[in-house]
């Protein structure tokens, strides 16, 4: 049968069990090196104005040894702590501990006349020091639920928005390209020749637009661990030379050079042929956005993997003679919506989707990119992923279930949509004391006793 918990404790009542006339709570955490005061009550349950009266050298003491202390001043000022004269009062100190992590310091005074504080005294008061600091970590541990519950609502939230924006931007885009390309050529057999590159330039505005619509769903389906491969046998070489060819309008604007460092046969690969095209077009574009009247190089082997296990591996690497890019921004170029610098973003644009796909794309083919650049010397980008993929490697999927195969989107209500849990680095953190602080303001402790 379970044990009722028994009626909160006030801290006025404290004070009375243990003999005290003040009680004093003290709470901080373990990265700061400052405990501050959230709540003090005399005998009867009335608010005091403050640490008025209560040794702070013995708050520290407490706080450094996290040890209970005993001590008494003296009428006369001749008693000392550390060196610092103790008020004339007998006191007594806890620290609120769980484990390693320390919360805070509960402190009671009495005056001179009642007698020091007893070994029971000390015992009784760090028992109910015991039990609030493991109240205080349930609250913390209660709070992280409520805030990764809130988190998970919001990317489903997010990825729903996300998905129905998609199609509902995708649809007239659609149609705005279809039109601008019968334009076209009604104007080329009219020979309306000054109004193509007006029509031309609605395509490439709508086409554009077009990929960062998809790139947005790509990351709603990968975050929601719905990012599926399609694998099938395809000719490398056509797929690398439909991306060069793709590409090289880009690279001619920056008046760069482009070298093609692979053979003529490449063989065939297993894979998702859409992802490696979107993966090495990506990594061409944007060699060449941040490149200008410098190299690219496009280079594509096929090489034993370390181990005889990991079969052969396709390697994809494009290097570039461009700006490049510090260790501190190799470390975010990753992220969703990063970039390496905000110079970068104005100067140069985009939405800082491209690598964070392009990587997710690759370790979902069981593969990886790998960077190496030098600020103002360029950058290297290397992909490996396995030459061919089996059946099982197609079905493995993250925390979401596969896709309805009726949603061509995979990302069904959005309900098993992803998250990254943030956890505090203490939990004995400034929100967690400012919630017992709350509770403990009103003179109760948020604990059966």
């Amino acid at each position: 049968m379970p044990r009722k918990s028994s009626k909160p404790l006030a801290l006025h009542e404290v004070v009375r069990i243990v003999g005290a006339e003040h009680a004093y709570l003290f709470l901080g955490s373990e990265r700061s090196a400052q405990l501050t005061l959230r709540s003090a009550r005399d005998a009867e349950g009335q608010e005091l104005p403050g640490a008025i009266g209560c040794s702070m050298v013995a708050v520290e003491r407490v706080r450094m040894s996290r040890e209970t202390l005993a001590a008494s001043g003296a009428a006369d000022g001749t008693a000392e702590l550390d060196g610092v004269p103790l008020p004339p009062r007998h006191l007594l100190a806890a620290p609120l501990l769980l484990g390693h992590r320390l919360f805070g310091v509960l402190y009671l005074d009495r005056g001179l006349a009642r007698g020091p504080f007893s070994e029971g005294d000390v015992e009784i008061l760090t028992a109910i020091a015991d039990h609030l600091a493991l109240a205080l970590e349930t609250a913390h541990t209660e709070r992280l639920a409520r805030s990764h519950e809130a988190a998970l609502d919001a990317n489903r939230a997010k990825s729903t928005f996300i998905a129905h924006m998609s199609h509902e931007l995708r649809t007239p885009l659609t149609a705005i390209i279809g039109y601008s390309e019968l334009l076209e050529e009604e104007f080329q057999d009219r020979g309306d020749t000054p109004y193509i590159p007006d029509v031309q330039r609605i395509q490439s505005a709508a086409k554009h637009l077009l990929s960062l619509i998809n790139n947005m769903l790509d990351l709603s389906k990968i975050e929601a661990g719905k990012m599926e491969l399609y694998l099938e046998e395809f000719a490398l070489h056509e797929v690398v030379e439909e991306v060069v060819l793709g590409v090289l309008p880009l690279l001619e604007r920056g008046h760069n050079r482009f070298v093609r460092s692979y053979p003529a046969d490449l063989g065939v690969v297993r894979l998702d042929k859409m992802k490696v095209r979107q993966v090495l077009l990506n990594l061409l574009s944007n060699a060449a956005k941040f490149t200008s009247r410098g190299q690219i190089e496009l280079e594509v082997v096929r090489e034993p993997g370390e181990r005889p296990e990991d079969g052969e591996q396709l390697v994809l690497r494009v290097s570039d003679t461009g700006i490049g890019m510090s260790a501190e921004q190799i470390k975010r170029i990753f992220e969703e919506y990063a970039q390496g610098s905000a110079a970068t973003t104005r100067r140069y644009g985009g939405t800082g989707l491209g690598l964070a796909i392009s990587r997710s794309f690759c370790q979902r083919m069981l593969g990886d990119i790998e960077v190496a650049s030098s600020l103002g010397e360029g950058s290297i980008f290397t992909v490996r992923v396995p030459a061919s993929l089996g059946p099982q490697d197609a079905q493995e999927q993250g925390p979401g279930d596969p896709g309805d195969p009726g949603d061509p989107d995979g990302l069904g209500d959005a309900g098993m949509s992803r998250t990254s849990e943030v956890v505090p680095d203490d939990p004995a953190d400034e929100e967690t004391a400012e919630d017992a602080g709350n509770s403990l303001r009103s003179g109760i402790f948020p604990w059966p006793v």
